[in-house]
Formats: C-alpha cells, structure tokens, sequence
C-alpha cells in the first residue's frame, strides 16, 4: 500500500509543477484546475499513507 501511495504523491507533485508552469505563463483557467487536480491527488496519496 505504502508504494501505491508514493506513486500517487509523485504524480501529484509533476502535476502541481505543471500548475505552477501555467500560473506562471499567464494561463490562469489551466492552472486552476491543474492546482485543484494536483492537490486531490496529495490528498489522496496522504489519505492511502497513512492507512
């Protein structure tokens, strides 16, 4: 479970990095939804660590 829960906190961070890319490109609709994908997806890979 601890490996699925790593994936899932990676994938998370290479999505919140690409929020930031497009916040920082003026791309303000994109990285509203990238940063809300993004952080589910820590949440979600917190939630699993710490079962």
């Amino acid at each position: 479970m601890t490996e699925i829960a790593i994936s899932i906190a990676l994938l998370a961070s290479a999505v919140l990095y690409a929020a930031a890319h497009e916040y920082f490109a003026d791309n303000r609709r994109d990285a509203k939804l990238l940063a809300g994908l993004g952080g589910g997806g820590a949440l979600a890979g917190l939630s699993l660590a710490l079962l």
